[in-house]
């Protein structure tokens, strides 16, 4: 934690018992009274005698905290910067000293008034640059505070928390600065006992660092409270959580922490995985909505769908759950390797930056690139190794040269989207299976396959053709999203074929009692009543001949489809409705079913595809039929 000097004083003092401060100066070129206040401030911020000095004998090592000394000089020099200590230290006596003036800190510190000054504009400089805040200036020389008392307390909790993060050997030592009293330290283990304790009640418990960050902030309230700067007035409702019943029941072991300290201090815990063993941390709407969009608008743009991977897709949104918290509530994670982030993954990266608009339209807050790269490391791991790409055969008769241009092209503008298997002639292709190919990539003639798209050139691509590919890349990948989706909801045993006429209500109730039996709803009843009040007020038809009625107000345990194909048309709202989609929708967003919306939009806009789908003789046709149909771009 010394700097270079210092660190060159203790050793000099070491080897050399009762040195004087002018043969110090000399050798490292200072004045003596730069060596004093050097010395000076390694006692203090130390907050033991580690130098002892004499008129007679020089300066001396205390041989009472060796330990102490040889800990310091066994650090590695790059940890050993003082520099920012000096900065705290001032944070500290200002916000702890009323009306403190320049020559109150050069005396508290030891250092001259010119040399108080520029410290001043480090401070100042630091505290804009690191958390955009400016907590003083400087007014006839002294030292006017400009923030609230909440806002000091914020600021103060960014602080620790960064240095826990960063440095969590420093924690306490910084902690020492900020509050620039050291009784309070007496009391930091039994604080975090007393968090142990009542987390351990709830069953509930804090990561190692997040519980350190968490005491330290608590003590900073205790000493703000001691000292007589208290939240008053500060009213801000926090909800009746488990984060809110910890705080409360803490504010009620302490003396020194009131009501109003709750709210502020459920900001910082609210940003912390609490953790269990046996539950999964809560998953706002709020944030799925987030998840949704940003997923919606990759897929997009570069046709990846983040959700093909269950698993990375659920740590993802539990990462973005918490991400929000800390960027709503001004806690925002620091990341000490960002820049090698940007530069290891960049495409990863890129992507990532896309859910910056989409918090910013909502909360109007900016995501930091420090909370951008630690996204990106899961879009990375997904890229990697779960994105699944289209599999796919270049065909081309042309020479080696050409060949070789064509897959430099592919891969520079495609690499994270197709997969080429191989590379072959237009009558190579004829002996291939292309059973589980998704994409033919062709530089001959025009060429048709049964069950594979076929994207052609007729020469070397331009930069048209990326638009192009692209397109045609977002197509495949649509319609693969829509047979999953077609796969979970919509099965065979769900879906009857009627021969005889049948009245809407007759047809809802006997559906909807297909829904309770399979287990997607409760109350036959009330759903059913529900989904008749919406066709009364706001009919679902689609097209002339296909309805896809649900339910206002009445949510079902689990999403589920029942489909009715009806040889003989009933009417309803003017229409021959012959195809009927009953939907059990539960009380959460669901992108899927937009997609199913869209790809039932498209049918019914389809008249000779929704004729062969009317024509289907079973259920086993139905579904044979259903899943002929591609979506459009």
């Amino acid at each position: 934690m010394l700097t270079a000097r210092q660190l060159k004083i203790i050793k000099l003092i070491m080897n050399n018992p009762g040195i004087h401060g002018k043969e110090i100066s000399e050798n490292l070129n200072v004045s003596t009274r730069t060596i004093r206040n050097e010395i000076t401030f390694m006692n203090d911020v130390t907050n033991c005698i580690l130098i002892r000095s004499s008129t007679k004998q020089g300066y001396m090592i205390n041989d009472e905290h060796l330990d102490i000394i040889h800990n310091i000089v066994n650090q590695d020099n790059e940890n050993m910067d003082l520099a920012v200590y000096r900065i705290y230290k001032i944070i500290g006596k200002i916000l702890f000293f009323e009306d403190c003036s320049i020559y109150d800190l050069s005396e508290l510190l030891g250092l001259s008034d010119s040399v108080i000054r520029k410290e001043i504009n480090k401070v100042i400089q630091f505290l804009l640059k690191n958390y955009n805040v400016e907590l003083f200036k400087l007014k006839k020389d002294e030292c006017v505070i400009l923030l609230e008392e909440s806002d000091i307390r914020e600021l103060l909790f960014k602080i620790v928390k960064d240095m826990a993060l960063e440095n969590p050997d420093a924690l306490m030592d910084i902690l020492y600065m900020l509050l620039s009293d050291s009784w309070v330290m007496k009391y930091y283990k039994s604080t975090e006992e007393d968090i142990i304790k009542i987390m351990n009640g709830e069953q509930v418990y804090l990561s190692e660092t997040d519980l350190s960050i968490f005491t330290a902030c608590i003590l900073i309230c205790r000493v703000r409270n001691l000292n007589g700067y208290n939240l008053e007035g500060y009213q801000i409702s926090s909800p009746d959580d488990l984060s809110t019943r910890v705080i409360t029941k803490l504010s009620m072991q302490s003396p020194y922490l009131e009501q109003a300290d709750i709210p502020i201090l459920y900001n910082l815990l609210h940003t912390f995985k609490i953790k269990s063993t046996d539950e999964v941390p809560e998953i706002t709407d709020f944030t799925v909505l987030v998840y949704d969009e940003f997923c919606n608008e990759v897929f997009d743009k570069y046709s990846i769908n983040l959700k093909e991977s269950e698993a990375l897709s659920s740590k993802m949104l539990l990462h973005i759950e918490f991400m929000n918290r800390r960027v709503i509530g001004g806690y925002e994670l620091k990341n000490p390797i960002v820049d090698d982030v940007k530069t290891k993954f960049p495409f990863a990266f890129e992507i990532s930056m896309m859910i910056v608009p989409i918090l910013f339209k909502y909360k109007r807050v900016y995501v930091t690139e420090d909370e951008i790269s630690y996204l990106t490391v899961y879009v990375a791991q997904f890229l990697e190794n779960e994105n699944v790409k289209l599999k796919t055969i270049v065909v081309t008769s042309q020479r080696h040269s050409v060949k070789q241009l064509l897959t430099q092209w592919l891969e520079m503008y495609f690499k994270n989207q197709i997969e080429i298997v191989n590379i072959i002639n237009k009558e190579a292709l004829k002996r291939m299976d292309l059973t589980s190919i998704d994409l033919v990539i062709t530089l001959d003639s025009f060429l048709i396959l049964k069950g594979v798209e076929v994207f052609s050139m007729d020469k070397l691509p331009e930069i048209k053709d990326i638009e192009r590919l692209n397109s045609m890349i977002h197509m495949i990948r649509m319609n693969k999203r829509v047979s999953k989706i077609l796969d979970c909801y919509i099965q065979k045993e769900h879906v009857k074929v009627y021969p005889d006429t049948k009245e809407l209500p007759e047809l809802l109730l006997e559906m909807s009692k297909k829904l309770h039996e399979s287990g997607f709803i409760s109350d036959t009843k009330g759903f059913y009543e529900d989904v008749l009040l919406r066709e009364k007020n706001y009919p679902t038809n689609l097209g002339s001949q296909m309805m896809v009625p649900h339910a206002l107000f009445t949510f079902a345990d689990k999403t589920g489809i029942e489909v009715a194909l009806l040889k003989k048309t009933f009417e309803h709202h003017g229409n021959q409705v012959q195809l009927v989609f009953l939907l059990a929708l539960e009380k959460k967003r669901n992108d899927e079913m937009n997609l199913l919306f869209q790809f039932f939009n498209q049918i019914v806009s389809h008249k000779k595809y929704m004729h062969q789908l009317l024509q289907s003789e079973d259920s086993d046709a139905f579904i044979k039929n259903l899943y002929s149909f591609k979506l459009l771009e």
